[in-house]
């Protein structure tokens, strides 16, 4: 027997008498209650700016390996906020309701601005929603805080009062 061939046979012989991998909340996502939940929505909120309502749109695209990523029409920024970046972070399962999957989301995302010296600031935003896999939308609330841009990810320092907003979105779908 070749070299080769007898190192394929002991490697294909370990393997399988390896254990499968597993995720614990300590070492991977906990989003297996709600696999149904992953995909791409497309978002809507309505907020107030100089006394009319403005609406925005944004994408939240959830993955099988429990990460996030989001971008936002509004990332151009609004009077009194810096444009900022596209979203990444995680998300997990808190579990089931009714037959639809409770979720919890957390990006950050990096402000844009002029003035790099006194205006960079992380935005991490905290997202609490509902998804219904058979209707394939989802609805939640969304809790932006603002952290100095040499602050840890969970930290309770923020910068400026948080801002919060309630959303509501479909899952994309393709036709065939």
């Amino acid at each position: 027997m070749s070299t080769t061939r007898f190192l394929a046979c002991v490697c294909l012989f370990v393997l399988a008498g390896a254990p499968e991998p597993s995720f614990s909340q300590e070492s991977g996502p906990n989003i297996g209650g709600c696999l149904d939940a992953v995909g791409t929505y497309m978002t809507e909120r309505t907020s107030q700016l100089d006394g009319k309502s403005r609406i925005d749109r944004g994408l939240i695209a959830l993955t099988n390996g429990g990460h996030a990523f989001v971008t936002d029409s509004a990332q151009g920024g609004l009077e009194g906020y810096q444009p900022f970046s596209n979203g990444s972070g995680v998300w997990r399962c808190l579990g089931k309701e009714g037959g639809k999957d409770k979720l919890k989301i957390m990006t950050f995302d990096f402000t844009t601005t002029p003035n790099a010296e006194t205006d960079r600031y992380i935005a991490r935003v905290t997202v609490e929603a509902i998804a219904d896999p058979v209707a394939n939308v989802i609805s939640g609330t969304s809790v932006v805080e603002f952290l100095a841009i040499d602050a840890a990810p969970d930290s309770t320092k923020t910068v400026r009062p948080p801002v919060s907003y309630d959303f509501k979105g479909v899952r994309l779908v393709l036709k065939d």
